[in-house]
């Protein structure tokens, strides 16, 4: 059994991160800390914390977590070196045994799965990604709304999305405030090889339990999961991928438990599923 502590257990991604490791069968969540709710047990006895944090505020307790592992789930630790980037599909080997873990962001997950299987041979990337209000730790609104924002280059996680795919790309997310969570990015390409692409995802993603290569996409079928759905079309020379995820889940929560799972050498599935 592994103690765990959760500081920020009470926010967007601190709630529903505290419902899956009280499904895990080794992990006990022994302190939890939030301002909603002060703090709950003792730091001396955590192995681990998890960081559920707003952009800016995890980096003052890193002093105090000395000696302790961390899995940070905000955007303030993604470039630096003494951190491991954790997309856990592409990152296991660094990820076993690290010290310090930066959960990517939610867009990025949705984003650089999408794309990995092809990294090194696509040009001229433009996404356009749309999520719900969940991202923006607000909660649905009754009035329709549609946002665009952060458009081009100007979005925070732009940044570790380039430094994965080592590829320029220009980002256009937008939000719905009447739905509550799920992401889907559309992401087009060019890209010129006459490849099986299917039989290519496939391949690349046999031993990853959470990626599905799928003929219909909604976001009802990877909501309050773990999964990440890719739908594959090409079109001549332009090739469209288009993903789908849960960004509370497989985009935070649920992808820090599965870290957490690699980490420690338990199965991968181990309160996800």
């Amino acid at each position: 059994m592994i103690n765990v502590g959760i500081i920020g257990h009470t926010g967007r991604l601190g709630i529903p991160l505290v419902e899956l490791l009280n499904k895990h069968p080794y992990a006990k969540i022994v302190y939890t800390e939030s301002r909603k709710e002060g703090i709950k047990g003792n730091l001396s006895d955590v192995e681990l914390v998890f960081l559920a944090l707003p952009h800016g505020e995890s980096k003052k307790y890193i002093l105090e977590l000395g000696g302790k592992r961390i899995i940070d789930l905000s955007v303030d630790h993604r470039s630096e070196e003494r951190w491991v980037y954790g997309l856990s599909e592409l990152n296991k080997d660094k990820i076993k045994g690290a010290e310090r873990i930066a959960n990517p962001g939610c867009y990025a997950t949705s984003i650089i799965l999408g794309l990995a299987p092809l990294k090194g041979n696509l040009e001229e990337i433009s996404i356009s990604s749309i999520r719900g209000i969940s991202g923006a730790g607000l909660d649905v609104e009754k009035e329709d709304n549609f946002k665009s924002y952060h458009e081009g280059k100007t979005h925070p996680q732009i940044r570790e999305i380039e430094e994965i795919l080592e590829q320029d790309i220009l980002f256009f997310p937008k939000r719905i405030d009447t739905a509550d969570r799920g992401i889907v990015s559309t992401i087009f390409t060019k890209y010129t090889e006459d490849k099986d692409l299917g039989k290519l995802y496939r391949e690349f993603y046999k031993n990853e339990p959470f990626i599905r290569i799928v003929d219909k996409l909604e976001t009802k079928n990877v909501n309050k999961t773990n999964f990440c759905d890719i739908k594959i079309s090409k079109h001549k020379d332009k090739l469209v991928v288009i993903s789908a995820l849960d960004n509370l889940i497989k985009g935070g929560a649920g992808q820090a438990v599965q870290n957490f799972n690699i980490m420690y050498g338990f199965d991968e599935n181990l309160g996800l599923v």
